[in-house]
């Protein structure tokens, strides 16, 4: 199985600096979450936006994640939120040096 993105982006309606500290304080629990290789944490500060991108070892396990609890709260939370599940193209990756498993 090739491995899979998690790309999720969402607006916020807190000061910056709050954003980034609940991030902080959340992002330890993702080293339990099931076949995550790894999640870079995204902000746009103008226009109050965060989210992330998270690499996932199989399509299988990204989609779990994508329909799971901590997704589920997101949303509930930010109805604006985008969710959206993507195969890796490795080959390509590779040559322009994704970390990839």
């Amino acid at each position: 199985m090739s491995a899979a993105i998690v790309q999720i982006n969402f607006s916020f309606n807190v000061p910056v600096s709050e954003q980034v500290q609940g991030s902080i304080d959340k992002a330890d629990m993702f080293n339990q979450v099931d076949g995550l290789l790894w999640k870079v944490w995204l902000l746009d500060e103008a226009e109050h936006i965060s989210g992330g991108i998270y690499l996932f070892e199989d399509r299988e396990r990204a989609r779990a994640y994508a329909d799971g609890d901590i997704v589920a709260e997101l949303c509930r939370r930010c109805p604006d939120i985008s969710v959206r599940v993507f195969d890796v193209m490795e080959q390509p990756s590779r040559i322009t040096r994704a970390p990839l498993p």
